[in-house]
């Protein structure tokens, strides 16, 4: 009995798929779909508890496709059956993103809080997980400064808190050296044989990493030539009538072997291991008479399709699986019920509230920000430069009836060094972190609300203090009535234009790179500001449809506002040193401009709905980019 639920349990971490298709669509450009390619074509394969796993093959053969598909890590374009405790499973990228300016302890804690519940042996496990990674005396050390091979171990330490049972993970020895490579790859061979299930994709590796491995499956244009253990590679090969050199890597063959000639071997190794259901294993160790063993590489998967669906819902991606027969459905029944103790005890261990993971972001989400002294360096110089320049262009005019022109350019540059700089910032800087984000949802560090929320919050400190610099010098140095309510409504409006403005540069950033978001955020401004400054001679002639577009500009609607805050609210006749000002009534210049009728607050509402519009977009993105 004790040997069945053993073996039912390593079942249940195994990684077993069939038939997988992946297909992209190949466009001519953004608009118009020229066609499909046909990334992985029915490919199958098992991946072991206990096993460490490489996915092999030239590049563009398909190897991180495959990797995406049964971690679900890309869903979009995939079809096929699979059988996987995703909710289970962690997955390591390439390039081991992490939170910037953290140390490696505190980046631990920060994975610890956003996991666990328990707090009593917090220390305990994490001093426990880096001296096990030889990263213990590296704790007071910033992530960006770790080698490579110390980041992909702290990559790895940040998922073993909470101890998934199934690794997934990328090019792990990309950009390491052999040494350090081989380093990697041992430890994760030692981490497979502790039972887990891992599973990982390389290139070509050398002679010496390859027999590391427990399980080889090489891809080569979609199909699987290959699925077995390192020492039966040179007896498959013989199968197909190929004898690699004495003394030459079976790993440097059998990729040279499937990329000579146009690849016109594939076909015929890929029948050999009938697109990845047949598995190879060699009997003895490396012997001139090895026996190759072919077997069955799914042994129970899929063989009849599932028929509780929601069951398979409600296991979030684990479906037994039965051949059929009675013994098979007892099994399956088995698996199932194993599986639901262990997701009980599962859920009880590492749910955390959205509350506990919105405060837990938030607290490093500032930490981060007060610890980015440079930026806030350059931005807060930013900011005073400016509002140092705009006062002495525009000083003690404020009051001078007979600049009206030169009041509205006050207006709308002020407006605009607010919008320009609030949108391409994060335009720059937060399509990197939106990889790092869909890395960390995935792997269930949090949810995608309390992270939106924490990231909202936690930049309006850092907002007002910019905003409240250029705003205040601006204010008082261009001679402004000393009127304390009116420069707090000066101050307000524009705070809400660079929430507004950033909302907008975050939706930027969340939906393109940074090269596309460069070009769509200044492509986006131009129009608005076009807008921003239409009509002001001939306000009153403005059809009716031109004045509804503008409101959708919030650079016009903030000028508006703007400009009533300066000029509203029955503000006494300005200076005027010439025989007659026509502008030196206020009120003059707001009926000269059409909007002697408008409210503040009517301005104040289009700049909070434009302010949620972009901010619903962003998160529409992030979930987009997240979770397809």
């Amino acid at each position: 009995m004790d040997q069945t639920r053993s073996l039912l349990s390593k079942q249940s971490k195994d990684v077993e798929f069939q038939d997988v298709f992946y297909t992209v669509d190949q466009r001519a450009n953004f608009f118009r779909v020229t066609g499909q390619r046909q990334i992985l074509r029915g490919v199958s394969g098992s991946f072991r508890n206990g096993q460490l796993s490489a996915i092999m093959g030239p590049s563009g053969a398909g190897k991180s496709s495959l990797l995406n598909a049964i971690s679900g890590f890309r869903t979009t374009g995939v079809k096929g059956n699979f059988k996987v405790q995703r909710d289970n499973a962690c997955y390591i990228t390439q390039d081991d993103r992490h939170q910037t300016l953290l140390t490696v302890e505190e980046l631990m804690n920060l994975s610890y809080d956003l996991k666990l519940k328990q707090r009593h042996k917090k220390e305990e496990l994490l001093t426990k997980i880096l001296k096990n990674l030889n990263l213990d005396h590296r704790r007071n050390v910033t992530a960006e400064q770790l080698s490579g091979g110390e980041r992909k171990r702290l990559s790895i330490a940040l998922e073993l808190v909470d101890n998934p049972n199934i690794f997934f993970l990328d090019e792990p020895t990309s950009g390491l050296d052999e040494v350090t490579a081989a380093q990697c790859i041992r430890l994760l061979r030692e981490m497979a044989h502790e039972g887990r299930t891992i599973v990982c994709t390389i290139h070509q590796p050398s002679a010496t990493i390859y027999n590391y491995f427990d399980s080889i499956y090489v891809l080569a244009k979609g199909l699987c030539v290959y699925q077995g253990n390192p020492l039966a590679t040179i007896p498959f090969l013989r199968l197909a009538q190929l004898d690699c050199p004495r003394h030459y890597s079976p790993s440097d063959y059998i990729i040279e072997v499937i990329d000579a000639e146009d690849g016109h071997l594939v076909p015929l190794l890929s029948e050999l291991t009938d697109n990845g259901k047949l598995t190879y294993r060699a009997n003895q160790p490396a012997l001139e008479d090895t026996q190759l063993v072919a077997q069955q590489a799914i042994t129970t998967l899929f063989v009849e399709q599932p028929k509780r669906q929601c069951l398979s819902a409600f296991f979030a991606g684990t479906a037994a699986s039965t051949d059929g027969t009675l013994m098979g459905a007892a099994g399956a029944l088995l698996e199932q019920m194993k599986f639901f103790t262990q997701h009980l005890h599962h859920r009880e261990r590492r749910e955390i509230s959205g509350l506990q993971q919105f405060l837990v972001l938030m607290r490093v989400m500032l930490l981060r920000t007060m610890r980015a002294r440079l930026a806030l360096v350059i931005q807060l110089f930013h900011h005073t430069l400016c509002g140092l320049f705009f006062g002495m262009i525009f000083f003690q005019l404020g009051n001078q009836g007979g600049r009206m022109f030169d009041h509205l350019k006050f207006c709308i540059g002020a407006v605009l060094m607010i919008v320009y700089t609030q949108v391409m910032v994060p335009i720059l800087s937060y399509p990197a972190d939106v990889k790092l984000v869909k890395k960390e949802t995935f792997n269930r560090w949090y949810t995608l609300t309390p992270y939106y929320l924490a990231l909202t919050i936690s930049r309006l400190p850092l907002q007002v203090l910019l905003n409240f610099t250029f705003m205040a010098m601006t204010y008082w140095m261009s001679g402004l009535p000393q009127q304390l309510w009116r420069f707090c409504i000066f101050v307000a409006v524009g705070l809400m234009i660079s929430l507004v403005a950033e909302g907008m540069g975050l939706a930027i950033g969340a939906t393109f790179s940074i090269t596309n978001g460069s070009v769509v955020g200044p492509m986006l401004i131009a129009p608005l500001m076009g807008l921003a400054v239409y009509g002001f001679d001939f306000a009153s002639q403005i059809s009716g449809g031109m004045n509804l577009l503008m409101k959708f500009s919030y650079v016009r609607v903030g000028v508006v506002a703007l400009i009533l805050t300066v000029f509203g609210f029955q503000r006494e006749e300005l200076d005027c040193d010439e025989i007659y000002c026509h502008f030196g009534d206020p009120r003059v210049l707001l009926r000269f401009l059409d909007i002697e009728k408008v409210s503040i607050l009517h301005q104040f509402g289009l700049l909070a709905m434009l302010m949620i519009f972009f901010r619903v977009i962003m998160y529409i993105s992030l979930r987009k980019r997240c979770y397809t």
